[in-house]
Formats: structure tokens, sequence, C-alpha cells
């Protein structure tokens, strides 16, 4: 139980210092925590923090919105740096905004999220760290 409350504290206060950071920003990104959907809904995506070795992790895990079911989880970045998600245009590609790796795609092939180190951010899709 102390675990879920400490779990809950810890992603609320990214979730607040993002809020606290967008009231600064002169610029409108992308990247949000909380539940977002893919272009079509077809997907929703969920973040929790779990730890990982003795370290809190952020945890994404898609759900298919036609029965609320769970269909992949991945665990991309630190709780303390991460800064959020969001969907590719036209497409189920997951792009995660981090402070210690960046900007990263999670590209969606045969029904799994897998990252792709290679893939180009969309103009559309505009980071913080964007000049």
């Amino acid at each position: 139980m102390m675990k879920r409350i400490f779990c809950f504290l810890v992603l609320s206060l990214v979730f607040l210092t993002g809020c606290a950071y967008s009231t600064y920003k002169t610029k409108q990104d992308s990247f949000t925590i909380g539940k977002t959907y893919s272009f079509n809904n077809a997907f929703y995506a969920l973040q929790t923090v779990e730890e990982v070795d003795g370290t809190n992790h952020v945890t994404v895990t898609v759900f298919s919105s036609e029965n609320d079911k769970a269909v992949f989880t991945f665990t991309p970045a630190r709780a303390s740096d991460f800064w959020g998600i969001c969907w590719e245009k036209y497409t189920y590609n997951i792009w995660i905004q981090s402070g210690d790796i960046g900007v990263i795609c999670y590209a969606y092939t045969d029904g799994k999220w897998e990252i792709n180190p290679t893939a180009i951010r969309p103009d559309s899709i505009v980071s913080k760290y964007d000049k």
C-alpha cells in the first residue's frame, strides 16, 4: 500500500512539475503525462511509476480502446527524467520525451512497440528541447 502511495506521489510530482513548466515555455510541446489516445482512438496509453532495480521508472501501458485490455507495456525512462509521451499522427508510433535520453520513438510493428533509435521525428511533434 505504501509503495502505491509513493508511486502516486512521484508521478503526481512529475505531472505538477510539467504543469508548472508549461506555464513558462514559449511554445506548446506535444508531450503530455496521463491518458493519451492514438490518432484514431484505437489505443490509449497510461503511465505509472514502478521501482526497477531500486530506481523509480515510468512504465507505459498501451490499452485497446475497444475492450480496455492491456496490449503492450514498456519502460522507457527513469521517473525523475520523464517529461511525457505523444502519439505520432496517423500511426501508432509513440514518442517519449525524457531529460536523460531526449526524444525517442517506440515504433509500432506487428502488434508491439519497440524502440527505433533511427526514427526521424515528424515536424508535427514539438519537444521542449526545440529552439
